[in-house]
């Protein structure tokens, strides 16, 4: 009995171990891809100061950006579910990296754009896979809770972006903020394989009588898509514009905005981090924190619509928003598809919640271009406002759904 006892915690400290190991890269994976995408932000206003771009061009990048993203997510989302998880994320990581280093040649516009959709498309290679592997890795019952920390690889992307970025931008040139992105996913790709090359692809349960899995007819899911795409026009599009947003409102020096503008993913890190014991408050309702979330997206847009806000305030506002769209974007993408795992569907639906977000990132973008040369930032601003008033409603109904559910 002692030896068989032995035996089991053994077993359970090198699962336990093996599991850190692969929380950890795969956490170093995803934070890369961010960083291989908030450069553009970083680099766009030392490209336009050096003609290469235009705000409309910024505006263009973004939606190609974002509307690549998304149909490769509804693509890729799919595909996770047949194929194991190295696979995609391997895969993806080679190309975020390929693509960074072809753009670092600043070659013309045209040429730019693709090398960015080469970009997109990798990245929405990753996220429904890191899914996948954590359901396998801990279990249908301790997912969420190590998910809602994996996705705090967000706001660590973000931050890591900023200060290298900025870094590389005024040691090296602007060329070097896509060279030192290029390259850290194709070592972090080598990483990923050694890690979960054993991972197998993810499986599905038995059907119901009624022919399907009953996770897959979870209903509120048409509601959520359109939360989702709402909630994308802001958060995508917050790190698109807010380093020209400062540089253009309130004239700071390149060299400062960095410093300045790193508050912003500073506050939306310590939402990420907040987000369980807020789901826990909300009696493990996403729904709930989204409702929430978005009341203080609306707070953060009235103070930014006047345009009259000094750049503090502005900072904190943005910040503000920041912050609760990040919530919300862990409940829709990261908490929200995992109930569809007996289905065997979470990389599925993940994809679907993605494809929202980021066709409402690229209309954004592609709209906001227009908006700010002719009506300024304020057009921006109100526009988010708006959409998270109606998103407010939604979650209630999403929120009550939910409950419904549960209770049936």
């Amino acid at each position: 009995m002692l030896l068989r006892g032995d035996t089991e915690m053994k077993q359970r400290s090198v699962a336990q171990k093996r599991g850190i190991l692969v929380f950890i890269v795969l956490y170093l994976a995803y934070t890369s891809v961010y960083i291989a995408r908030l450069n553009l932000s970083m680099a766009s206003p030392e490209l336009v100061k050096e003609g290469m771009i235009n705000t409309r061009q910024i505006g263009y990048l973004g939606a190609v950006f974002s509307i690549v993203y998304a149909a490769g997510r509804l693509f890729n989302g799919t595909v996770s579910d047949r194929v194991p998880p190295f696979v995609m994320i391997c895969s993806g990581l080679v190309l975020v990296g390929s693509a960074n280093l072809a753009f670092s040649v600043l070659p013309v516009f045209p040429a730019m754009m693709v090398f960015w959709a080469i970009n997109a498309f990798a990245q929405s290679m990753l996220w429904s896979s890191v899914l996948c592997a954590s359901v396998q890795v801990f279990g249908e019952q301790r997912a969420p809770k190590m998910t809602s920390y994996m996705v705090t690889s967000v706001a660590f992307g973000n931050i890591a972006g900023i200060l290298l970025g900025a870094f590389l931008i005024n040691r090296f040139g602007v060329r070097y903020a896509f060279v030192i992105p290029g390259l850290i996913p194709l070592v972090l790709a080598v990483a990923v394989f050694a890690a979960i090359r054993r991972i197998g692809k993810p499986v599905r349960q038995a059907k119901t009588e009624g022919g399907q899995t009953g996770a897959w007819r979870v209903g509120g899911l048409w509601i959520t898509l359109a939360m989702a795409f709402m909630h994308g026009l802001i958060k995508e599009n917050i790190t698109v514009w807010m380093t020209v947003y400062f540089v253009d409102t309130y004239q700071i020096d390149l060299s400062k905005t960095s410093g300045f503008i790193l508050f912003i993913p500073l506050v939306g890190l310590l939402g990420r981090l907040a987000y369980p014991p807020i789901y826990r408050l909300c009696k493990s309702n996403e729904h709930a924190v989204s409702l929430w979330g978005f009341l203080l997206c609306v707070i953060g847009a009235a103070v930014l619509i006047s345009g009259q806000a000094g750049a503090v305030v502005a900072l904190v506002a943005l910040s503000l928003i920041y912050a609760a769209v990040s919530l919300v974007n862990t409940s829709l993408l990261s908490i929200y598809p995992l109930q569809f795992a007996p289905a065997g569907k979470v990389a599925t639906v993940s994809g679907m919640m993605d494809f929202a977000t980021y066709s409402g990132g690229g209309t954004g973008s592609f709209l906001y271009g227009l908006l700010i040369d002719g009506f300024g930032y304020g057009s921006m601003f109100f526009s988010w406002g708006m959409v998270s008033a109606v998103c407010v409603i939604l979650a209630i109904v999403l929120k009550k759904t939910a409950v419904a559910n549960r209770n049936a």
